[in-house]
């Protein structure tokens, strides 16, 4: 068994703040000589995980759960207590023969920590790669989009050249890295026997985790290949919806300043930290999501979007919005103007153009009510569609000031009664009331639906009601349907926020003529308008539980006959891979609840 020596123990608690790596997983906020967040070990809504500085230990008055700095990491990372002591020691610097505990990390921790140093190895030859003759063209295209040596060394910027598998060399001569080690953190691709370098004449971008560790890159093409942005494939160690672009440099700078901009790429970090603005990440070109957000709220409970100003960046911006206030988050939305991007402003107006523009960020209200009325006049239909979108958003207003404001905001625009808003909520509040009590009912009741025309009917519910369509939203996916047109329309229902039933005229041109003839059809059925609420919710759940059982069925067929040839081709590892796929499907086809067709462990 290994042993680390009790001086180095100690050194190491000595050296380490316990409320600097809690803060990592749990966002603090102090009270007198302690601090208190909410605990990560049990499910709460009071704050009663506590941390006490002086004494370098955490408690939970909730769960009982407490302990020094190793504690906390071997409950939070599932390692064991010599695994702990190594995390903590590179934190803080101190350095721990390998030889004296090698023996006691575990195979899937010393994988770990080998991966990190296959990806840190890889950063290293990008870095070169650009110093060298190689990347004067990378060099050259730096500078012309004004990105300076400062920033090049801080975001550790690199290029990968235009070669096949000169990485592939680097990292297995040079360091004995063996070609599927490299393969398995995303950095090489496999064709048939042969592997071959995925990044290849990019600019390269690392993207760190909050722990300081390459986990991933960004390759930006050069000249004309596609696609133009490259990210490293999903992998045990690259999630990008776990991960946000420069957090591990803007954490401090984001609790410092109280909030965070939130951009979309990976240039836009870098323009604003050479103009000083530091509270900065980038969302890695997709819409905010959960995991996303709940790691910001480790450092601040208040964001702004500031994503570009072209129709897919004000898409990203919507589709972010409710799961920021949902999660307890203030957020604002800086829109730019001329269409143009946070890299570009910033560049052409400064720092202090930046500021100015911040005075402008409008709240969640504000901005949805923009969008949704387009700044034009709003006919009657428009206005209840418009306050069945905003309602919601003025419900999970707590503060009653700001709820007071937000209402008087939503009836100017709308040009109606303070009281006529305030009735919507409401009833609004009344209606979601009824639904929670009505959802146990509808578990016993049940509906006889054709599995054949499954979708179609979920189709015709979520028209024929925007209730029905704001369940059916949370609980299925497009990519599930198994009738192409029917998933597509789904889709553009939920891209136009339900425009695609009020105005189907201009927005059904996004789709082909079979799917507006559907589309067409779907609209004029009116089979559902005598139908209670409690029928057509019955009816919507046991379509969603059809649906995702179809396909389930088809991702299992799939999965079998990918396994057979796998097998027919020797191929033990994709066999392998395949196997614990069906597992996973076997599993959350018999594990968890239904709750609308969707398994909830």
């Amino acid at each position: 068994m290994g042993y680390i020596p009790e001086e180095i123990i100690d050194e190491v608690l000595q050296k380490t703040d316990i409320v600097s790596v809690i803060s990592e997983y749990v966002s603090l906020k102090k009270r007198g000589r302690y601090y208190f967040g909410i605990c990560p070990f049990h499910q709460e809504s009071t704050p009663s995980f506590s941390v006490t500085p002086d004494k370098q230990i955490f408690y939970c008055f909730g769960c009982h759960v407490g302990g020094n700095v190793f504690k906390f990491l071997m409950l939070k990372e599932g390692v064991s207590f010599v695994e702990a002591v190594h995390l903590a020691a590179r934190r803080c610097g101190v350095h721990i023969p390998e030889k004296q505990f090698n023996s006691a990390l575990s195979r899937d921790y010393q994988k770990k920590q080998r991966a990190y140093y296959v990806l840190e190895k890889a950063a290293d030859f990008f870095r070169k790669c650009l110093e060298a003759d190689c990347g004067k063209e990378a060099r050259d295209y730096l500078k012309k989009r004004g990105v300076n040596e400062q920033a090049i060394k801080l975001f550790k910027i690199g290029y990968a050249p235009d070669n096949w598998d000169k990485l592939i060399k680097y990292l297995t001569k040079l360091y004995g890295i063996g070609v599927d080690e490299i393969y398995d953190v995303g950095l090489v691709v496999k064709s048939k026997a042969k592997y071959y370098d995925r990044f290849r004449n990019r600019i390269i971008m690392p993207i760190f985790d909050v722990l300081d560790r390459v986990v991933g890159f960004g390759g930006r093409a050069l000249g004309d290949s596609l696609p133009k942005y490259l990210n490293t494939p999903e992998t045990k160690y690259f999630n990008k919806r776990h991960l946000l672009y420069g957090l591990n440099l803007a954490k401090p700078h984001i609790r410092e300043e109280g909030f965070v901009f939130v951009v979309e790429g990976y240039m836009d970090v870098i323009a604003c930290y050479q103009f000083g603005i530091k509270n900065v990440v980038a969302s890695l070109g997709t819409a905010l999501t959960l995991e996303q957000v709940k790691l910001l709220m480790r450092y601040t409970d208040e964001i702004v979007i500031a994503y570009d100003a072209d129709d897919a960046g004000i898409k990203a911006a919507m589709r972010g919005l409710d799961l920021i206030q949902q999660l307890g988050c203030r957020v604002k939305i800086l829109s730019i103007p001329d269409k143009m991007d946070p890299d570009e402003h910033i560049r052409r107006y400064g720092r202090e153009g930046w500021q100015e523009l911040l005075k402008t960020a409008k709240d969640l209200i504000e901005f949805k009510l923009e969008k949704l009325t387009d700044n034009t006049s709003v006919s009657v239909e428009e206005k209840v569609f418009v306050l069945k979108n905003i309602v919601p958003n003025l419900s999970a207003i707590k503060n009653l000031v700001e709820l007071e404001e937000s209402i008087k905001k939503v009836a100017s625009a709308l040009n109606v009664s303070v009281d006529s808003v305030k009735g919507e909520l409401s009833t609004y509040k009344k209606e979601v009331k009824t639904k929670d009590k009505i959802k146990p009912k509808l578990e016993s009741k049940k509906v006889k639906i054709n599995p054949n025309s499954a979708e179609h009917l979920l189709l015709s519910l979520v028209l024929s009601d925007y209730d029905l369509y704001l369940l059916a939203k949370k609980e299925i996916t497009p990519e599930i349907f198994d009738n192409e047109g029917y998933g597509n329309i789904f889709k553009l229902l939920i891209e136009t926020e339900y425009k695609l039933k009020l105005k189907p005229a201009k927005e059904m041109c996004h789709l082909n003529e079979k799917e507006q003839k559907l589309l067409t059809y779907l609209l004029s059925e009116q089979q559902h308008h005598e139908r209670s609420l409690e029928e057509k919710m019955n009816m919507l759940k046991d379509c969603i539980s059809i649906i995702y059982e179809s396909h389930k069925k088809r991702k299992h067929q799939e999965l079998v006959n990918k396994l057979k040839e796998a097998e027919e081709e020797k191929d033990y590892k994709r066999v392998n891979n395949l196997l614990y796929e069906l597992q996973q499907l076997f599993s959350s086809e018999k594990g968890g609840k239904l709750f609308y067709g969707r398994a909830e462990k």
